[in-house]
Order: structure tokens, then C-alpha cells, then sequence
């Protein structure tokens, strides 16, 4: 009987280890440029950068190009991943700063974004298609 109870055990350890392997993350080397179109009062061009650095850090950049030509820079961080293929980002630029939440295609060729002054009001599209 003791030995069945030792297989029982020795069983549920090995169960246990297989479910707790953590899956890869897909988006753990996320790194790419994207063009896409954000909304502000109309639908303007964006290029969307994405990078990690040697210790695995993300990080990001964007620039938009406004109805008359003008370029405004902004920047990407404190990346937060909610999902799989979900991140929410902290976007900064000359007009503020807010949330941006991005759901990347499986193979992050594309994302689809929203993004708002906070977290709870992503409602503004944001997207990009990979260059």
C-alpha cells in the first residue's frame, strides 16, 4: 500500500511540474518598426517603434506626421503585459501622456491599439502594420 502511495505522489509531483512550466512569451523579444494611422481630431500617419535591450527590457518610440508636415516624437514604456498578445504602454509626448493597449497579430506582424489618457479610457484607435 505504501508503495502506492509513493506512485500516487510521485505522479502528482510530475503533473504538477509539466503544468507549471512557464509557456514562452510571445512578445518577450518584441523589436520591429510599424506604420499605421493613430486617431487624434482625424486619422494621421504613425511610425511605431519597438525594441528590448541586452537585459530583455522593452522599450518604444513613435513619431506622427501631422496634417501640415509637422513631426511630434513621443516615447513608449513601463510596458505591462496583460495577455499573450496584449500590452499596456505609457505614451508620452509634447500634447501629455497616457495609455496605450495593443493587440499584436500571433506572428507580431500587426497590432491593433487604442489608447486614451488613462487606462480605462483607451478608446482612440492606434494601430501598425510592420515594416
Amino acid at each position: 500500500m505504501r508503495r502506492f502511495y509513493i506512485c500516487v505522489l510521485s505522479c502528482l509531483i510530475v503533473l504538477v511540474s509539466a503544468c507549471a512550466t512557464k509557456q514562452p512569451n510571445p512578445l518577450q523579444n518584441l523589436s520591429g518598426t510599424y506604420v499605421g494611422q493613430v486617431a487624434s481630431v482625424i486619422n494621421i500617419p504613425i511610425k511605431t517603434e519597438f525594441s528590448v535591450n541586452d537585459q530583455g527590457a522593452r522599450s518604444g518610440q513613435y513619431v506622427m506626421t501631422e496634417r501640415d508636415g509637422t513631426q511630434v516624437s513621443g516615447t513608449l514604456d513601463e510596458f505591462k503585459q496583460e495577455g499573450p498578445y496584449t500590452l499596456l504602454v505609457s505614451w508620452h509626448d509634447k500634447y501629455g501622456n497616457g495609455k496605450l493597449r495593443m493587440l499584436f497579430s500571433e506572428q507580431q506582424r500587426s497590432f491593433k491599439g487604442f489608447w486614451g489618457h488613462d487606462a480605462d479610457s483607451t478608446l482612440m484607435r492606434w494601430d501598425g502594420v510592420k515594416e
